[in-house]
């Protein structure tokens, strides 16, 4: 039997504020990061915390799940969001309008930009803090939790829209450009060979 691995990060902040949580009857939902986009993870993680994957769902009633997001340093993003993305805060003080670009706050703490983004999609009521709780967001893979009973979170598949009529006809113009080109060099090449 393995033996699952010591958690070496700051155990005091992983387990902060467990008891004021009732675990009872609460699943306890692993999500791991890599490879995923942010966007569409944090929103999985929001309709868990919220417990609306469950039909005993109401919206004045904290019923959801813990979530545990794992590989937090290993989410992706699309786009150039990695270098136009900025997160904006005050210090309060005149003119101290502060900010960091995402690919700044990934090396810096990557734990929070996930923590953002599922917060923002939550409700701004006072079950927000209660919701804020239960999830727990690593960077790497080890966690506290293997005492309890987990279970993985499988992320629903990424539906692939149909390409938009404008980008389909650059592509096919981008291809047809390609086949010419192709065209003129190979009978380049027989000219040589025939005067050769």
């Amino acid at each position: 039997m393995a033996t699952t691995p010591a958690f070496t990060g700051n155990l005091k902040k992983a387990l902060a504020g467990l008891r004021r949580i009732n675990l009872d009857g609460l699943r306890w939902r692993v999500f791991d990061a890599k490879g995923q986009v942010l966007g569409r993870l944090a929103s999985q993680i929001a309709v868990v915390l919220q417990g609306k994957d469950k039909p005993t769902y109401a919206p004045h009633v904290e019923n959801g799940d813990m979530c545990i997001v794992l590989n937090a340093k290993d989410i992706s993003v699309t786009g150039r969001k990695m270098t136009d993305k900025i997160y904006y805060w005050h210090t309060g003080y005149i003119g101290h309008l502060k900010e960091r670009r995402l690919k700044d706050q990934m090396e810096k703490d990557p734990t929070e930009v996930i923590r953002k983004a599922v917060l923002r999609m939550l409700p701004r009521n006072r079950l927000r803090d209660d919701r804020d709780r239960k999830l727990r967001i690593f960077s790497g893979n080890e966690h506290p939790f293997h005492d309890r009973a987990l279970e993985p979170f499988v992320m629903p598949p990424r539906q692939v829209r149909e390409m938009r009529p404008r980008a389909r006809r650059a592509l096919i113009r981008a291809q047809k450009k390609e086949q010419a080109t192709r065209a003129k060099e190979e009978e380049g090449a027989k000219n040589v060979e025939i005067t050769a």
